[in-house]
């Protein structure tokens, strides 16, 4: 079997997150392919659940918080011999995995997803991996569920 040329696994530190890095981490040692983990601070996102109040201590809380995140997921990777690399990035999901794929070109993308209730999902807005896939056709998108609590 032909190795892949990169993964790209999207971490925030969330149990959701875990499950995925435990996948991920399984097929890049299966398929010897080097991850790209992407943690990504959606300041927009959290301004607006805020009514537009999100102060500079905010902000760089959550910068902190994604940095933190990612360098264990990174850690974790590099502890069972994985070659990753880490990168922040700002701005939603969807646009930040689309811009970070048409640079590097991921051969397979992993993120993690917690299924809602149909009443949440009703009010709810699209999963990310829904975004994902209508944007990057023909990229393999992997989504790590898990059970709604």
């Amino acid at each position: 079997m032909s190795s892949l040329s990169r993964m790209l696994l999207v971490y925030d530190g969330t149990s959701e997150a875990r499950a995925a890095l435990e996948r991920c981490s399984q097929l890049s040692l299966a398929l010897s392919a080097p991850v790209d983990v992407v943690a990504i601070v959606d300041a927009e996102r959290a301004n607006a659940n805020c009514c537009g109040m999100l102060s500079d201590v905010a902000y760089t809380h959550m910068e902190e918080h994604a940095r933190h995140t990612l360098s264990d997921a990174v850690s974790q990777l590099a502890k069972i011999g994985i070659a990753a690399n880490g990168y922040v990035k700002f701005g939603s999901i969807a646009e930040v995995v689309t811009r970070h794929a048409q640079t590097f070109n991921p051969d397979l993308i992993v993120l993690g997803h917690r299924s809602r209730g149909k009443r949440a999902a009703w009010w709810s807005e699209r999963p990310a991996h829904v975004h994902l896939a209508e944007r990057l056709r023909g990229t393999t998108i992997v989504t790590v569920t898990l059970a709604a609590d």
